[in-house]
């Protein structure tokens, strides 16, 4: 090409204008006519402005200002071709000025400015710009895409990690103020023992427990465990109660497991349980009152009758003889009812001495299934006791544990109907024995299973209920057995009778 060449150069930079009029009066001169424009000059043209063959487009120093430039002289030259000047081979076409088809670009080193005359020539020629210090167009725009596409893909992860964040704080949110707000005491303890979060009641009971700084899990239990009740020493380490100056405290603790089912730490509860102990002591000593105002006039009545049974006061006919004995037996069954209030008063109260006696475990309980036999006997219901060996000597109460052995059979005589069978047996266990009760009675539904050890509660608890009785029989063998150090189980089908199984170790201390 052989016709003068206009080229606009958009730059700020004084020293790199002198520098290009230099090179392109060196290379060629006469045939290229430099127009030199400020970012900020190009930008603010309005209408048409200068006309030229091709532009270029400093990047270097500002290139926000240069994809203002290069869009005003797009608008002003559709069709010409604009080099981009940059700091290195690098650099990135800001993304928004892609779409203009900027190209080649040619980086300010010595290099790059020898070559702009003859890039110029190039571009005006059609024939593509030389390859040195010079990216392709289309290299340009795949590059400025990828870019588009990373930056588009992690404001996507960042609006979602966003998200993320705001919701987890909501629902931290919501558990501390669940926490903050709990009547019990919480403390959660991490993996090395030591305390990360205390709620205020948990707080409020620090100074009650003389702690001046958030304390090790072994020293936290360690100050509970001074003031534990006498009757929870021995018990599971999990649950206990123990006394905090003038409060009693049911202290529970359970491990916390991370979403992969890993020990996580420890959370301890403390609840406030003084109310709930002086109620139960008020209906204790009012049970025990009431007890003892009605053995009183139990045993008079009892005597009495047995004055007129034995003729102290005459003769009694065979009327007053059938009346007399129908006051014996209920005078009799209201002393057992008081005595085993009393006994369950006493057992709860800790105040049931125990007196451990050698034993033959199986001799003693033989002697009980002996007593019952003529009861089961009247109601064609078949006993049987089998001994599967050596207990060794146990060393037990046993008169508690005949009225172990009696409450049992007492239930399944109640419970087995005439033709049944019950099965009794003893056999010897890794450190004590176990005493079985089986029987082919109606049996205990899987949901009240749970419920016979309580006082006064009944697997029929209707008032038109079919066995009579006051619940307390069970709850006395559950107290007996537990002071004895030993453990109760029942296993029991509805309609197919229930196995009760009662393991006492040899001494149980």
């Amino acid at each position: 090409m052989d016709g003068l060449i206009r080229i606009l150069i958009v730059e700020d930079n004084e020293q790199r204008r002198v520098a290009m009029l230099d090179t392109f009066g060196r290379g060629s001169p006469g045939r290229h006519e430099l127009v030199f424009r400020s970012l900020s000059g190009v930008t603010a043209i309005s209408g048409v402005g200068p006309s030229f063959d091709v532009a270029m487009v400093d990047f270097s120093a500002d290139p926000k200002g240069a994809s203002r430039a290069a869009w005003r002289v797009r608008s002003m030259n559709g069709g010409v071709g604009i080099a981009v000047i940059a700091p290195s081979p690098e650099f990135m076409i800001p993304a928004e000025v892609v779409e203009l088809g900027l190209g080649p670009l040619v980086v300010w080193d010595e290099e790059g400015l020898a070559s702009l005359p003859s890039i110029a020539e190039a571009m005006v020629e059609g024939d593509g710009p030389p390859q040195t210090g010079m990216a392709a167009q289309s290299l340009l725009k795949l590059r400025n895409q990828e870019l588009r596409d990373i930056t588009d893909g992690l404001a996507r992860q960042s609006v979602h990690l966003i998200r993320l964040r705001n919701e987890l704080a909501a629902e931290k949110g919501k558990i501390e103020t669940v926490i903050n707000g709990m009547t019990d005491g919480m403390v959660y303890f991490d993996n090395e023992g030591r305390m990360e979060i205390a709620n205020p009641v948990a707080r409020a009971l620090f100074p009650a427990l003389k702690l001046d700084s958030a304390p090790m899990l072994d020293n936290f239990i360690g100050l509970l465990k001074k003031n534990v009740r006498q009757d929870e020493k021995g018990r599971d380490d999990s649950v206990f109660e123990t006394g905090i100056e003038d409060k009693v405290y049911r202290v529970r603790s359970s491990q916390v497991c991370d979403a992969e089912g890993s020990a996580a730490g420890l959370l301890m509860l403390l609840t406030d349980i003084t109310r709930d102990k002086e109620y139960e002591q008020l209906k204790n000593d009012f049970t025990s009152m009431i007890s003892h105002e009605l053995r009183t006039p139990l045993t008079s009545i009892g005597a009495a009758v047995d004055n007129f049974l034995g003729g102290a006061l005459g003769d009694v006919n065979e009327k007053q003889l059938k009346f007399l004995q129908i006051i014996k037996r209920n005078v009799n069954r209201q002393r057992a009812l008081v005595d085993d209030l009393l006994d369950l008063a006493k057992f709860e109260a800790g105040q049931m001495e125990i007196v451990r006696e050698k034993t033959g475990l199986a001799s003693l309980v033989n002697l009980c299934v002996e007593q019952f036999s003529l009861a089961f006997h009247d109601r064609d219901i078949s006993l049987e006791f089998t001994s599967g060996g050596d207990t060794g000597d146990m060393w037990v109460d046993q008169e508690f544990i005949t009225q172990v052995v009696s409450n049992l059979l007492s239930n399944a005589l109640k419970f087995t109907g005439d033709g049944g069978c019950v099965a009794v047996s003893v056999n010897p266990a890794p450190g004590g024995g176990v005493i079985e009760v089986r029987d082919t009675g109606i049996g205990i539904p899987s949901d009240q299973v749970a419920r016979i050890f309580d006082k006064y509660t009944q697997i029929d608890s209707s008032t038109s209920r079919r066995y009579a009785g006051t619940g307390l029989g069970l709850a006395i063998v559950r107290e007996i057995v537990t002071a004895h150090k030993g453990s109760v189980t029942v296993e029991s089908e509805p309609g197919k009778g229930s196995s009760f199984r009662i393991f006492l170790p040899s001494k149980g201390d």
